[in-house]
């Protein structure tokens, strides 16, 4: 299993840099701060209303999976 502190960890570093950078979308964070070596316009141009919309929709699909969320 992975260690469940890293999220803790990365939430508050992508908040660091999201509020000195807040005209930035969260792809594009994601996406520099990975530097892969083939673009990902999809990630990189998301806008966030969009990634949100999935993000919800991704959390209901779970919830529905195991709605205990173990």
């Amino acid at each position: 299993m992975r260690d469940p502190q890293r999220i803790e960890q990365i939430l508050e570093v992508l908040r660091e840099i999201w509020e000195r950078e807040p005209d930035l979308r969260l792809g594009q964070i994601v996406v520099n701060a990975i530097l892969p070596s083939d673009p990902c316009p999809q990630i990189f141009s998301a806008e966030d209303d969009v990634l949100l919309a999935g993000l919800h929709e991704y959390r209901r699909r779970v919830f529905r999976a195991d709605p205990s969320g173990s």
